[in-house]
């Protein structure tokens, strides 16, 4: 008796969901990824052959002219901060869009009067706004402020030193001295980009003691 011979057919497979899933999963990353944002000032970096990885930092640059500018990595952080130097400062009065956008910035680069008028900028003016830098001078110290004000609200946030390799040295030990003799910090994290690596930025820790 002949085989019973089964015709053959070509496997149909419906790729609907999968494209589906592919999909979602693409708008869930664009919506909820998170550039970086760009600096307020560009700093040429020195170089380093560390290379340890720094969270849960705060951030003082200080550019090739001099001017120093302070940031934060949190979010949350920067909102509890702006509280507090309200509180301290009751005459500085901010709207609640002023304060979004304080929450939004990367690094703060002008003295406390400024605040009010820089928040109230739009980002096509902002963008335009050069930045004068926190006052650091011996009669208005305003970034041993930010500091100590910082450091309340987070008592193990770390200090990062970032400072263009151009940078004047006298402003540069100004900024150390602040932090060690006013805000009561003696280890210091410098950022720097790694020696041999083609990475633009490294972040680095080189602790440093100040006696």
């Amino acid at each position: 008796m002949p085989k019973v011979k089964v015709p053959r057919k070509s496997t149909s497979i419906d790729m609907t969901a999968m494209c589906d899933v592919s999909f979602l999963l693409l708008t869930f990353f664009m919506l909820t990824s998170k550039f970086r944002p760009p600096e307020a000032v560009p700093i040429d970096l020195p170089n380093s052959r560390s290379q340890i990885k720094l969270e849960n930092i705060m951030t003082i640059s200080i550019d090739k002219d001099g001017r120093v500018f302070f940031g934060l990595n949190e979010t949350s952080t920067r909102e509890q901060l702006l509280e507090r130097m309200l509180k301290n400062h009751p005459e500085i009065k901010l709207t609640n869009n002023q304060k979004t956008a304080f929450k939004g910035l990367d690094q703060i680069g002008f003295s406390l009067a400024e605040m009010p008028g820089v928040l109230a900028l739009n980002p096509e003016q902002f963008k335009a706004y050069k930045m004068k830098g926190i006052p650091t001078d011996s009669v208005n110290n305003e970034l041993a402020e930010w500091a100590f004000q910082t450091r309340y609200v987070d008592g193990e946030m770390k200090v990062a030193l970032k400072g263009d390799k151009k940078s004047n040295v006298k402003v540069f030990n100004d900024v150390i001295n602040t932090i060690t003799e006013k805000v009561d910090i003696h280890k210091i994290n410098l950022i720097t980009t790694l020696s041999g690596s083609s990475q633009k930025q490294v972040n680095n820790e080189e602790a440093t003691e100040n006696k």
